[in-house]
């Protein structure tokens, strides 16, 4: 059988010159292939940023560097009449301190915002089939993953830096004669490397839930059960195993199997990032906190690593033109 792109007689197939030459007078921007991911993320973020309740999970986001700044300010006018706070830190980690602090605060906002615009960002486009038209154009699979998550990534970071770099602001400010710099001149790395640690952490996992669903209310309800659950899961672990021991050989260990869960590693790896000392409760005498350290880095990057990577890793494996059936 003659194939009917062939000429008549094995000659070659005669090639048809393109109809359509208006490509040849573009005179617009050319754009590198490297930043082709760039255009996936931007949909997404726009889409998040039209709506208002997002503005109120940002606003909810600003309030615990508010708090803290509040504070700062109360230093200033009554010194040593203000009450004991996370403010008498330990020389030299009084600012980290209470970064972290509000950080701590600021997490579950920080959780949120990221489930608003990761649980749909790869669920909605299953549900409309819209991986056909992002995979037929000169974008490939990788491009694609990288966008939804740097859109997630994006929007969490900066819900996380902006309020924090405004309260490093006020404090440079308000406490450079007193040796803000002087006395944690690394303060403003801690604070970007806090931000974008949290940020891709919540961007991995959402992604990850995401591309294995098509309904965003779906991807959103399992994404947030998974949070809290293994939050849930933590917190009575440790109750079992630490809450009525006094030993203070058993703090270390009870510090770490309270933050063995998703929430916990995050936090945990932004305490080690800050390196503070925090007042918690003791293992068998509630009401006597003591100054505990952060649990392991290496424990915590383990953990971390296992969330970032295999949130990615299920989301690639996930990402197809087409619906793919077998059996």
């Amino acid at each position: 059988m003659t194939d009917p792109g062939s000429a008549p007689g094995g000659a070659p197939p005669v090639v048809s010159p393109i109809a359509d030459l208006t490509y040849r007078h573009y005179d617009g921007p050319l754009n590198s292939r490297a930043f082709r991911f760039w255009i996936v993320a931007l949909v997404g973020i726009r889409q998040v940023m039209r709506k208002w309740w997002f503005w109120l999970l940002v606003l909810g986001s600003v309030w615990p560097y508010g708090l803290i700044g509040f504070f700062f300010f109360l230093e200033s006018r009554l010194g040593d009449d203000l009450p004991r706070t996370f403010l008498n830190a330990a020389p030299g980690a009084k600012y980290s301190t209470a970064f972290f602090q509000a950080f701590d605060w600021q997490m579950f906002w920080l959780m949120v915002i990221g489930l608003s615009v990761g649980a749909a960002s790869i669920a909605a486009d299953n549900k409309t089939n819209a991986l056909q038209v992002y995979l037929a154009k000169p974008i490939t699979k990788t491009d694609y993953l990288l966008g939804k998550w740097m859109g997630v990534f994006s929007v969490v970071f900066a819900a996380a830096l902006l309020p924090a770099l405004l309260l490093y602001t006020y404090c440079l400010l308000s406490f450079w004669s007193n040796g803000f710099l002087r006395q944690e001149p690394w303060l403003i790395f801690k604070i970007l490397g806090a931000s974008a640690s949290a940020a891709a952490g919540f961007a991995s996992l959402f992604i990850g839930v995401s591309a294995w669903s098509r309904s965003p209310m779906m991807a959103g309800a399992f994404s947030a059960g998974m949070y809290f659950a293994s939050g849930i899961v933590a917190t009575i672990l440790w109750a079992a195993l630490y809450g009525r021991s006094s030993a203070s050989t058993d703090i270390t260990n009870a510090v770490l199997v309270q933050h063995a869960s998703i929430g916990g590693v995050l936090k945990a790896l932004v305490w080690n990032i800050y390196d503070v000392t925090v007042r918690m409760p003791t293992p068998g005498r509630m009401f006597m906190p003591t100054d505990v350290r952060a649990p392991s880095l290496g424990f915590v990057l383990v953990a971390y690593l296992a969330i970032v990577i295999g949130g990615l890793v299920a989301a690639r494996l996930r990402i197809r033109a087409v619906e793919v059936v077998t059996g």
